[in-house]
């Protein structure tokens, strides 16, 4: 069973000072890919299972394999994209939904949140479960709107999980489920939002700030240690055209990675920004674009509107020399 310093490699991942150079990659979870671009914009690799869709969450690993949660479960893949490890989420009927994970332990145990079976549960590299955590559980409210995101708590033994339509935050101890802290978003958001607001990510980055995004209701806030807002911005207020705020990372030199998501579009220019790097000030000083990606990948075509999307919930950046290492059989 991993000890509570399991959940620390993990922050020092999401901390990672990255230059702004070629060599920075970024791995996205795109609805039913994983797709590698680099800051230019060029997609450097793709990543698609049969059957695995709603892919929530996408982790490059150390040894240069995938890890990723999808609507039915989580997957990992070794650096060749050969799948080696699955663990399948709890099914109710039609009710399943993985909307969350975490890589722990350098990428030897992994953690997944289930919304239908309330509980995170630890897997290890066997697939063996070797740690599960209760969470509150919300039926009969729909499975889809029940939880989004789990990441580490700068604690070191416990979560951070996402109340979606509740918009709350819980700080959840890992093992006994006690429930340490509690975050009601509903009174730091605007009043007229584009669309209700749903609470989807949160990410303590370590420093004692806490940062959280309200989805369809396109506001990022950030809290100070005592929980108070120090910042709040919506799309509008960022410059950006997107459908949706979403997944997040933070880098050492202090700015935020924020994924933009283009579910649902009525018109392409909805879709325009796919990814952020947002200054603690709240300005915008990189953009991935639709139009950079769109003629290298193969979206999903909404039936409704006919219209191709890439549905990026979230984001992982890092170096890619240190993946070619892996790749290569280094070490």
């Amino acid at each position: 069973m991993p000890s509570s310093h399991s959940l620390l490699p993990l922050l020092s991942v999401l901390a990672t000072a990255l230059p702004a150079v070629a060599e920075q990659r970024f791995l996205l979870a795109a609805e039913n890919q994983v797709i590698e671009v680099n800051r230019a914009g060029r997609v450097t690799s793709v990543l698609k299972h049969p059957g695995h869709r709603n892919i929530w969450d996408a982790w490059r690993l150390p040894d240069g394999g995938i890890f990723y949660v999808h609507r039915d479960g989580l997957a990992v893949f070794d650096k060749n994209n050969r799948l080696i490890l699955e663990h399948p989420a709890v099914r109710h009927g039609n009710d399943v939904e993985a909307p969350g994970g975490a890589v722990l332990d350098g990428g030897r145990h992994f953690a997944m949140l289930d919304s239908e079976a309330a509980e995170i549960r630890v897997i290890n590299r066997q697939g063996t479960v070797v740690s599960r955590t209760h969470v509150p559980d919300l039926r009969p409210e729909p499975v889809h709107s029940r939880y989004r995101m789990i990441r580490p708590s700068a604690r070191g033994n416990a979560f951070w999980i996402v109340q979606y339509a509740r918009k709350t935050l819980l700080e959840v101890e890992m093992g006994t489920g006690k429930i340490l802290a509690t975050i009601d978003l509903a009174p730091h958001l605007t009043p007229t939002p584009p669309a209700p607001h749903l609470a989807f990510a949160t990410l303590e980055p370590g420093d004692g700030s806490l940062y959280a995004t309200t989805a369809t209701g396109l506001q990022l806030l950030r809290f100070d240690a005592q929980r108070h807002r120090t910042g709040s911005w919506t799309a509008a207020d960022l410059g950006l055209a997107t459908r949706y705020l979403l997944g997040m990372q933070r880098l050492a030199n202090g700015n935020l990675l924020l994924a933009c998501g283009d579910y649902h579009m009525k018109s392409t220019a909805e879709g325009r920004d796919q990814l952020a790097e947002i200054n603690p000030g709240g300005q915008v000083v990189w953009k991935l674009t639709r139009a950079q990606l769109l003629d290298q990948i193969d979206g999903f075509v909404d039936p409704k509107t006919g219209l191709e999307e890439l549905r990026i919930t979230n984001v992982h950046a890092y170096d890619s020399a240190k993946i070619k290492d892996a790749l290569a059989g280094k070490r």
